[in-house]
Order: C-alpha cells, then structure tokens, then sequence
C-alpha cells in the first residue's frame, strides 16, 4: 500500500460550506496567482497514476507527494514531479495499525 498527496486543490468540494465568492478568490489567487494550487484535473490524473503506474506497484510503504503548483507541468509530470519517501515510522509500526484497525471497528460498530 501507498499513499499520495494531490496538494492544493480548491476546485472540489471541500469548500463547499464556505461562502462561494471566497472561494473562487481562494481557487484563482492559489491555482492561478500564486501557483501553489493544483486543478482538479491534476489530482485526478495523480490519482489515476498512484492507481495504474507499475513502477508505483513496485514497492509499498511509500509516500507521493509534489511540490506545490505541479499542474503547471501537465500530465507528463506525474513520473517526474512527485517526490517519494518512506512513510515514518509509526506509519510501519504493525501494534499501532492493530489497534487502529480495531478503534475504526467499534467506531463503525462491525
């Protein structure tokens, strides 16, 4: 198993709660302006790859992510721009995923 960070990515529904005009700002001045943001294109085709690349079903207990403003790049930049890293520690630690597991059990009552 992997895992992955898309970055910054305004255009979804995450916002929705917030007030409308603030968030297309937000989107525009993070995607747009100040390049930290991703389009929601790019996080789907991030999720896309993480699923399909071979070279990224090679190994498990890693972590994707790229740096901020990545979409600029286009879809061919999913090999080149993410970086990848071991996850910590306590993401490796085989006691404390148990007892997740078994937390995430009696929270949804199976």
């Amino acid at each position: 198993v992997n895992a992955f960070n898309p970055g910054l990515i305004v255009g979804t529904g995450l916002f929705r709660d917030q007030n409308q005009v603030f968030t297309k700002l937000f989107d525009v001045a993070a995607t747009n302006v100040l390049k930290v943001g991703e389009t929601t294109h790019w996080g789907g085709g991030a999720l896309e790859y993480m699923t399909l690349s071979e070279k990224v079903g090679e190994k498990g207990g890693l972590y994707y992510t790229s740096p901020p403003g990545s979409s600029k790049f286009g879809d061919a930049a999913f090999d080149r721009e993410f970086d990848v890293s071991e996850v910590s520690k306590e993401a490796r630690d085989d006691d404390k995923a148990k007892r997740l597991w078994e937390l995430s059990e009696k929270l949804v009552g199976i």
